[in-house]
């Protein structure tokens, strides 16, 4: 007797779902930076070298720089990885917010790392590869204990 009120009450409830009339719409938020992925765009090294460098600029003597064109909802992966070479240990980025960019829109990532005897210096950018907008951007200083002296 009990399984089979247990099998009722599942089967009602998926029975009773709400149905929406045709007045009713379902919104999907508006993008401001839609899906461009069957767009082709230059390297990442060349549009580097057409960018204004009042948006990004790499350190003069960047012990490690990244430039990559990667798909947006790849951006993480990427600071990941940079912050993993240079030895920056922070959370994974997290896009949840950025809902007016579409995960497929293609972008430039950026990244620098400067290091002295006792500082260190991390930037990134995220440009979108259409409009040239910065999309997000970081940079961070920390002093520096040279474990070796």
């Amino acid at each position: 007797m009990k399984n089979i009120f247990i099998t009722l009450l599942t089967l009602s409830t998926l029975f009773c779902l709400p149905i929406l009339s045709s007045a009713q719409e379902v919104s999907t938020p508006k993008l401001k930076y839609n899906d461009n992925q069957s767009k082709s765009f230059i390297g990442e090294d060349e549009f580097y070298s057409t960018l204004d460098k009042e948006i990004y600029q790499e350190y003069e003597n960047a012990a490690f720089s990244l430039r990559q064109k990667i798909a947006f909802k790849d951006v993480p992966d990427s600071q990941y990885v940079f912050n993993v070479k240079t030895n920056h240990y922070r959370e994974k980025m997290d896009l949840q917010n950025q809902t007016d960019i579409h995960p497929n829109r293609q972008v430039y990532f950026m990244a620098s790392f400067y290091q002295t005897d006792k500082e260190e210096h991390h930037k990134f950018a995220v440009i979108d590869a259409e409009t040239k907008e910065l999309l997000l951007g970081g940079s961070s200083y920390h002093h520096y204990d040279n474990p070796y002296k």
